[in-house]
């Protein structure tokens, strides 16, 4: 069963909410995207579009080697946020970039501000954490 998606909207944040089955219950969980973060999908969306024509491939084209659908291709360059990671780690191995999702955080100078201001504190767990899945 694939999960079921609904979009909802505010003035300023679109909210994604997924239901995901899991064992026998739907469980929901919401992504809110700032319209920062939309625009940022969208610029994506535009970059792999112009990606896929300079190489003359068709949406057909990548999503028969991405291992997907048209409809998911066209998702994916419409910047939607419901597209998985996944899709396009293969659309971007089909581009001919495939290791270039790695390369996204090789660099995070304000990570390192801020460790360097606060210090690193590691996570850790404790005997009673419970997996929160």
């Amino acid at each position: 069963m694939w999960p079921l998606i609904v979009l909802t909207s505010a003035p300023e944040w679109h909210t994604i909410r997924q239901h995901v089955p899991f064992r026998g219950h739907h469980m929901s969980r919401a992504v809110i995207l700032t319209p920062e973060e939309e625009d940022g999908l969208a610029k994506l969306g535009q970059r792999l579009k112009l990606a896929r024509l300079r190489r003359n491939l068709t949406q057909v084209d990548v999503a028969e080697r991405a291992g997907a659908t048209r409809k998911s291709i066209v998702a994916l360059e419409a910047g939607r946020a419901s597209v998985g990671i996944g899709l396009l780690v293969k659309v971007l191995g089909v581009l001919g970039y495939p290791g270039r999702i790695a390369e996204l955080l090789e660099s995070d100078p304000v990570g390192e501000d801020v460790a360097m201001v606060h210090g690193r504190k590691q996570a850790r767990r404790t005997p009673d954490d419970v997996a929160d899945f």
